[in-house]
Formats: structure tokens, sequence, C-alpha cells
């Protein structure tokens, strides 16, 4: 597997990894502070852990291909969807093309503008709320017009028009109860007779939001209701409630009690974003946006067959009649929504709506979903359908046969619990339980297949199968599998293979003017925003006081200059963010004083062919395997590098990548790493007979960590693949350089002020645990750094810390409390001083990944301090410090812009077809939909290549250099260019996206413990897991760029 290869998923970050830009899940949360966007419903994201798979529709992110749309909904007028996904009517192919190209260009709105320039004058050189403000908005670059999937919200306030207040009510409901319970108590309270004739909206699970002051009577002091089960059972003939009736009904009686809190104007809010001034202040703003919120999403929360995903995502499910859907094997299908977000703006308030694509559970029996998911194991199998709702239909022993909804904790425990050797999972023949006959009084023990037989008539035809507990592990109810169906649009958290990341990437990726079709097409209608009969809204929205506009807005937008790119010799052409550095030599060549080469086998899989065929035309391009590693040498001399003593080609054969054959495989690649270090080796380059991420990270957990050697990885059918082989050669060689030290290219001019050859950049990252992780598995904190005005070389430190905590700093080790951050930033900052001849950075400018936009404080209030811990210890005096900025960058959001000219958009006219009508790269939006007063912008860098592209947010929350709107903007576009490893811009600042590898590599170190569900138990033990890694990384690599 070469070191390019998409290298799974990342901590929840999504089972697919491509060139920078997958999904993370989301981020959830608002702003925070008192300049909060109120967005607390979604944030950027979500709300998720960096778990499963959640895509922001059809994004080329980090290499996705094209999304396609779907939406509609049931209880209402009807909506015709044509199916799509597996292509089942067999439409044609989509085409790709500027989003209503033949329809009038509306001009960005001139008074948001107007309002824009005013208030910037306001926020420049000002603190807004522990943030620095605006110090402007760009000018560089060609000035373009974009559509954006935002739509404006207008108000009766707006119109002239009478409006109601907006009152908001709290549940508080006593006791644990569960997510489920909440919400259909929640629904129940809203259908009472109090709220009738009165708008009303909820979220599910506390607050309620209505149109008119309720009279609460028992409800304010307190009350109960008995949540409906249509399956329960009624009373026999002499009016008697069986007991376990009685127990059902006394724990489905839910007390809550209901608060009135407050109510809302929107023309307050109105006023807070027309204001000019920068000290306006609206603190009810963050609360008014979250019923906005849940009034936005009260449409498609409430449709059956629509499936609500962290509360502002809408999947149309399996039974849908317009769903979008495509077969990812492996038990799982994809399916196509939309995420939905109100969203403050200068002068307005709007919607931000998109395409998001999920992966969910096959809606079959629990026996077929098995059977499709493909895994071998008991132990696999209990742990992919855990937590399964399903229906159970059979007869019971009086009445009719009645089905009832279940949520599957796991297989019934084997018999012989206390015997060494136990079957670790019951059948229904094994299993046994004990309950009160009702008519005798007594105690029977029996098993599940008996009971069904004796109680239900049913004689089980597959006996042999675990039995599925539907309880709890203290208090368990037996089914047999065959009795029960899986519930449609149930949501698959879990990393997805490779096969099924292959086949969601296909799903997804879809031409821009499909996606922004869809999302104003079926998006809006299942929003219920927009119908072509009806005045749907007057159903939906208009009711609490607005409507929504159905156009997407317009904003102005820039493309900036490209960048210069240099090798040794020459400037090369760049063209639409890509560049060729064949017959280039780097910049600065690496050295390597021993390395050698390994092919390594597996099972009966050679990693390269030895002899080849001249019959067979697959083999004919092939050079045999010293021959190959031959010509690799020479492309990495052609390019400059020096190959010093070669220690050879080397073979050896791993058992095949089993779980079993881990412990054995590793005493093989310890052997391996034994020799090479024995004879000085420093480079070791590994050819593969195949892809295998547990073979990939336990080779970089003994390279990096145990033997301080470098490797880098590569399959042998690519490599000895005659087509475009010398493309990959110099992939690879990029690669070499960058490990061994050298410089790989430059951009001319990079650096513009306020950055100087004593700026150092850094940047950090945090990955959490997926969901599917061990028990108690750790989060990773990354900080990689500069150490010249090169910009090529990133050494990087990196640690563990408690799981699923995103700021870095303070933790427990070894029974003391250390903060990892002040480590590791000064590890960073002694690497500068010693290739600076003892000083230290004069400037630092932190590009800091993975934080939601409710979290900007936060790194103030944690992060910040650890910074300047470190420097009290290496400056000394305050006065002595570095300047510093902070820029967070943003990626897990669901903002999009559409080219509205054919100029404007990546179009290639020798070659329409390869054409991805996305914008083109050096995009820059830094107005008509960004906040009031922070500096914020989104930049698209890099071209996408398939799918919707999508822009990087970046918004400065510490700023000492006092940077402009167009030197941030141009100085973060020049640096997209630098990223060492590809000859092309990528889409994040380099800063950011170094230390989302290194995370990465974090996790190849912990495989087992973050990348694999075993469905062991907790605390049991896999082979080869690697958990040993203790968090550090040999020092013969530390101060290289060794992660790449």
């Amino acid at each position: 597997m070469s070191d390019n290869a998409k290298r799974g998923g990342r901590g929840g970050r999504g089972g697919f990894r491509g060139d920078r830009g997958g999904d993370r899940g989301g981020r959830g949360g608002g702003r925070g502070g008192n300049q909060s966007r109120g967005d607390s419903q979604s944030g950027q994201g979500g709300g998720h852990l960096r778990g499963g798979y959640q895509s922001r529709g059809g994004d080329q992110a980090r290499g996705g291909g094209p999304p396609r749309g779907g939406g509609g909904f049931r209880g209402g007028p009807s909506v015709d969807m044509a199916v799509r996904g597996d292509n089942p009517d067999n439409t044609p192919p989509e085409t790709g093309g500027v989003y209503l190209r033949d329809k009038p260009i509306l001009a960005p709105d001139a008074s948001v503008t107007n309002a824009e320039n005013t208030l910037v004058q306001q926020t420049k050189g000002k603190i807004i709320d522990g943030m620095p403000g605006r110090t402007g908005y760009g000018t560089k670059g060609r000035v373009i017009v974009l559509r954006t999937n935002y739509f404006q919200l207008q108000t009766a306030f707006e119109t002239n028009n009478p409006e109601a207040p907006l009152y908001r009510y709290d549940v508080d409901i006593t006791g644990d109860v569960s997510r489920p319970k909440r919400r259909r108590l929640l629904s129940q309270i809203v259908a009472d007779a109090r709220f009738n004739g009165v708008s009303v909206a909820t979220d599910g699970a506390r607050i309620i939001v209505t149109t008119a002051k309720i009279e609460l009577g028992s409800w304010a002091t307190g009350d109960s209701m008995l949540l409906a089960d249509p399956s329960a059972t009624s009373p026999d003939a002499t009016g008697t409630v069986p007991a376990h009736v009685q127990a059902a009904r006394a724990r489905n009686t839910i007390r809550f009690k209901v608060d009135y809190i407050t109510s809302y104007t929107l023309s307050q809010m109105i006023s807070y974003l027309r204001s000019t001034s920068a000290t306006a202040i609206y603190d009810a703003r963050g609360d008014l946006i979250q019923l906005l919120n849940i009034i936005m999403c009260k449409r498609p929360s409430t449709i059956g067959d629509v499936t609500a995903v962290a509360g502002n995502k809408f999947y149309p499910n399996q039974v849908h009649p317009g769903k979008k859907y495509m077969a990812l094997g492996g038990g799982l299908t994809a399916l196509r929504g939309y995420y939905s977000s109100v969203r403050p703006a200068v002068s307005r308030i709007l919607l931000n709506l998109n395409v998001s694509t999920g992966a969910f559970y096959n809606n079959d029996s629990i026996i077929t979903l098995i059977s499709q998911s493909g895994k071998g194991s008991l132990s696999l199998q209990e742990a992919f359908i855990r937590m399964l709702k399903v229906e159970v239909s059979y007869k019971p022993s009086k009445g009719d046969a009645f089905t009832k909804v279940k949520t599957i904790i796991g297989f019934a425990p084997g018999p012989d619990k206390k015997a060494l050797k136990r079957k670790r999972f019951g059948n229904s023949k094994e299993t046994r339980f004990s309950y009160t006959d009702a008519s005798t009084g007594k105690v029977i023990d029996t098993s599940v297949f008996d009971y069904f037989r004796t109680h239900h008539g049913i004689t089980l035809a597959q006996p042999d199968r675990p039995v599925l507990n539907v309880g709890t592990r203290a208090d368990p109810q037996y089914v047999p599998q065959e009795l029960c169906k899986v519930l449609p649009g149930q949501r698959y958290g879990r990393l997805l293979s490779g096969d099924q990341t292959t086949n969601m990437l296909a799903f997804a990726a879809r031409y821009p003017n499909k996606n922004a079709q869809s999302i104003v097409d079926e998006g809006l209608r299942l929003m219920g925003l927009q119908h072509p009969d009806i005045n749907l809204q007057a159903l939906t929205v208009q009711p609490f006081g607005f409507s929504v506009k159905t156009e997407m807005l317009t904003v102005p937008g820039r493309i900036l200059p490209t960048p210069q790119v240099k090798y040794g010799k020459a400037t090369v052409n760049v063209r639409n963010g890509s560049w060729n550095c064949d017959k280039q030599t780097f910049v600065r060549a690496a050295r390597f004083a021993n390395w050698a080469a390994l092919k390594l086998d597996i099972g009966n899989t050679p990693a390269m062919v030895e002899s080849p065929n001249p019959e067979n035309l697959r083999e004919r391009d092939m050079k045999n395997a010293p021959g190959t590693i031959d010509e690799l040498a020479r492309y990495l001399r052609n390019y400059g590098i020096i190959m010093g003593t070669y220690g050879g080609l080397g073979s050896r054969r791993l058992l095949e990548t089993t779980i079993e054959n881990r412990d054995a495989n590793d005493k093989i690649l310890i052997e391996i790493f034994e020799f090479q270090k024995k004879k000085g080796c420093n480079m070791l380059f590994i050819v593969l007979a195949k892809v295998d991420k547990w073979l990939y990270a336990r080779i970089k957990v003994f390279g990096d960590t145990k033997y301080g050697i470098h490797t880098i990885c590569a399959v042998g059918s690519k490599l000895q693949k005659g087509k475009n082989q010398g493309m990959y050669m110099g992939n690879l060689a990029l690669k070499f350089n960058i490990k061994g030290g050298g410089v790989n290219h430059t951009v001319p001019g990079a650096m513009i002020a306020p950055m100087d050859e004593k700026t150092m950049l850094m940047g950090i990252d945090v990955t959490h645990p997926s969901p599917g992780s061990s028990a108690g598995a750790p989060s990773i904190a990354c900080v990689v750094a500069s150490e010249d005005h090169f910009l090529c070389q990133w050494p990087g430190s990196i640690r563990k810390q408690k799981g699923k905590q995103e700021m870095v700093g303070e933790e427990r080790r070894d029974g003391d409390m250390v903060n990892g951050l002040v480590e590791m930033v000064i590890e960073r900052l002694r690497h500068w001083q010693k290739k600076h001849s003892n000083a230290l950075p004069a400037k630092i400018i932190v590009y800091r990944d993975g934080v939601s936009e409710g979290q900007y404080a936060l790194v103030l209030e944690k992060e910040l301090p650890s910074f300047e811990t470190a420097f009290k210890q290496l400056y000394g005096a305050q006065q002595k410090w570095p300047k510093m900025a902070i820029i967070v960058v943003g990626k897990r959001h669901h903002t999009r812009f559409y080219p509205t000219k054919q100029e404007d958009a990546d179009y290639n006219e020798r070659a329409p077809d390869r054409s991805s009508w996305n914008c083109i790269p050096g995009t820059v939006v830094d107005r008509g939909i960004t906040g009031r007063t922070y500096h914020e912008f989104y930049l698209q860098a890099h071209q996408g290549l398939q799918g919707t592209a999508r822009s990087a947010h970046y918004v400065v929350i510490k700023d000492d250099l006092k940077f402009t709107a167009d030197a941030l903007e141009q100085l973060t576009h020049n640096l997209c260019y630098l990223f060492s490893r590809a000859t092309k811009a990528v889409s994040v600042v380099p800063p950011a996206y170094y230390a989302d590898i290194l995370a990465e590599r974090g996790r190849a170190y912990l495989f087992t413990t973050l990348q694999e569900d075993h469905g062991v138990s907790e605390g049991s033990v896999v082979p080869g897991g690697g958990d040993e890694w203790d968090g550090s990384v040999h020092p013969d690599l530390r101060n290289s760029t060794w992660y790449v």
C-alpha cells in the first residue's frame, strides 16, 4: 500500500480519506460567548463525534467523487420524486454545467454590502467578546458573483406585517429517561388539548416553542403521562391486567414538569443584525436561533418515513417512495438526505441547506442482515447488530398476533458461565430462563425453544442461531432471530470497509449544479418550504411569523492570483491548482546514508512479479523485481536525492494477515527491523503484496516508534505497472525527499507581511476514538511546526490524551498532572532554536484544526495559557514573548459555492467530460454570509475534481500580528501550494493538513484500539494490536517529517 493510499477512517471521521476534506461527522454547537452565532442546534456539522460515515453531500472533500440529491415527504400534498441511486429506472448519467445557466444572475444584496462596509469600520482594531474584530474585507483578485446554498428568512417585521412573539417552554423530566422516550413524551405533550389553535414545535428533548402563551395547569407543578404503546396488552375478560403489563405501564409512566421560560420577537433579532455598531448586543440571539432551528426542522421531524439524525439531518428512508439510495454491500444502504441550519448574518437571518449522505442498515430480517454483513464470527455479528431496533412479531398465548419494537442488546450468553472453556453465546435450546405460571403460580424453568413451542405454537426453524437479548444485561428478554425484522432508517455509525467506502463515494459525488438543483427542489420540499401546487410555507413556517425565500443567495467572491511554484532549476507552469514536476530537481536534496528494499509476500500472494511473461498482456509491461527497484533508484537520483549504500532487495513471506496470525507476523516484522537496524539502514522501502491496513499500521509502529527507521510502502502491482509508472515513481520521490530532510519546491513570495523569516507556523489537531473503538480508547493530540523559511519540513509532536477530549492540555500521566500541549510546544520551539543559532521565533501563527464554532472561546481559555506557559519557560519576561495569531480551520461546515458563469467555473473546453464545474482554485468569499464582527473567510484553494468542492473556513480568534484581510487570505492561499507530498494545491492550509496526517499516524500506532471493532468485551485482548504504544516516537526520527 503506497503511503499515498487512502488510510481508512480517522476517529470517527468516516471510513474514507482522499486528498483532504473527508467527513468527520459533525461538530455541533454554536460559537459560544456573546458573539455566538447561536446555532446551538447544529453549529458546523450536527454534533457527532467523528464517527461513522456522514458525508456533507457530494463533496469533493478529500478526494471524494460526484452526490445526487433526495428528499420529499409524506403526510401532506403528494410529492413526485423519481427513485435514483441504484439507477433502477435506467436514468441517464448526470452531466455537469452551471446551475441556472440560462437564468438572470441576481446581484448580491447591496444593502448588506453597505452594512458590512459600515460595520467593519467599527470592528477594526477592537477585541469583541475576547476575539479580534474584522479588520476589513479582501479586495485582491478578480471579482465574481457566486450562488451559495443559503436562503433568506423574511420576518413579518421586515415586510411591515404584525408579528407575534415566540414563547419558549422547557420540559423537566424526572429520572433518567432515554432519548426515544423523551421524544415520545414531548410528542404526546404537544398533542395535548392545551395547544389547540396554537402553532407549536419541539426539539423532542426538552424545548417547546409556541405562538401563544398556554395555560399549563397541573404541568406547572408536576404531572405524569403514560407513553402510548400500540402493542400493549388489554385486560382479560375479568378486567385483570397481567403483572408484566402493569410493570411495563409503570416503566412507561413519566413524571415531568413544564416551565415557561420567556418570549422573543424576531424584530429584536433583525434590529440587532442590522445594527452597524460593533458594540450592539442582543443577549437572546443564540436562544432565538435555536428556536428557529426547532421550527424549521418540525416538518421533516414528524414524517414517519424520514429519519432524523442529530436533530438537523433528514433522510427519506428505505420505505419512503422518494428515497435516493444505493446498496453499499455488507448489509448497508447509502441514503441521501438534507442538512438544515438557521444562521445569523449581517442584516439578515439565513437558512443553510445542504445535501447529506449517510450509511444505514438494510431493513431486512435480522437473519438476512447478519448474512449480508459478511461477519464471520459471532462476536463480530453481535457487534454489528448491537443496539439495532427490530420489530418482533408473533402470536402471544392469548389474543391476536402483534408486533412490538425492541432494541437488541446483544446475543444471549452461553451456558456454563463459570466454565473455563464455554460457549460465549447461547442458542434457543441452550438459553434458559424462569417464569411464573399465571395459572398455577409455579416457577418454571424452560428453554427459549420450548417456551415458544409451548406458549405460542411456534417451532423454531433455526434453533441453532444465537438468541437475541432485547431486554437489558441485568434483566434479559430473549427472542429468536427468526421473529425479528430490522426497522428502516437506522444509521450505521461505525467505520465503513474499503469497498463500502468506494461505493459511498460513488453515490455521494455529484456535479455541483445537480446538487444545487436537488437542494432547491427536493431539499426545500422536504423542509416544507416549497411545493409546486400549494403554498406549503403557510402550513409550516408562516404561522411562526416568517417565510423563507426559495432562491439561493448570490454573494460576491474573488479569484486570487495563482502563486508561482519553483523547483531547483526552474519555475513550473501551474494550471488549475496543479503542476508537473517531471524532469525537475528538488530545491534541496535529501541524503540517505544506507537504504534497502524489501519484498513482503503475504501467504500465497507475491509482492512483485519476478519473471515477466511476454504472452500475458498484464505482465508484459512489468519489469522483474530487482529491475523495478533499480528504476526507482534512477528516478530518485534524477530528482537529486542522494541515495547512499544500497543494502539490496530482501524478500520475506508473512502468514495471511488474519487476527489469529498477528502475533506470528509481528515476530517476522521484528526480525526484519532488527536485521535492518544492525545494518545501519535509515530508509526501508517495502513492497507489499496487497493493501492491508493492519500490516501497514504495524510497519509504521516498528519503523517509527521502535527502531527509528524511515519506511515507505508501495503495492507491487502499482509499482510494476508500466502505464503511469513515471508519475507513481515521482510521487514516491516526493516522500523520499521529505522524509530525508529535503525541500521539494518553494513558492517565491509566499511569505506576506506581517509574516517573515522569523515566523514559525504551527498546526494543531486532535483525533478521537470512532464508534466501535475499545472502551477507554484515547484521543490523540498533535502539534506540527515549520523549522525554516522553506516551509517544507514539518516535524511534529504527538501525545495520547483522554478519549473524546478536544482541547489539548492537562492530563494525568503516571499519577501526575502533565500539560501535553506545553510539552509539545516546547519541543517544537527548541527544535527551531537548533535550526536558528539558538534564536527563538519572533512570531508564531497557529492554524488550529478540529474545532467547532462553539469551541472558539475554549481554545483561548484552555489552550492559549499552555502556549503562555511554554513562552514563560523559554522566553522569560512577557515582553520577550513572540507575537501570536491563532486561526481556526473548519472543514466540517455545510457552506457550498456555485459558479454563475462558465468562465468562473472549472471547465475544460478540450475535455468537457473531465470538467468538474466547481469554482476555480483560489476562489475566496469573505462577505454576504459571514458573521457580523469576526475576521473570517472561505477559501477553495484546490481543484475539486469530482463532486461539489468544499472550501475551507478560516476564523481568526487571536491576532497580535494585525493581519489585513488581503494579507491573510493571500498568505493562506500561497501556503496551500506548499504541501510537499503533492504537485497540487490542497484544500486546507498545510500546517493543519500535516497535523491531521500526524494524528492519523497516531491512530495507526493504536490500530486495534482505534480502528477495529472485533466485538470483544471490555478487557479482552486482540493479538498484534499495537496497544503497547506509549505515545512516543523514536529519537532518530523525532525531529524529521517522518509521518508523511
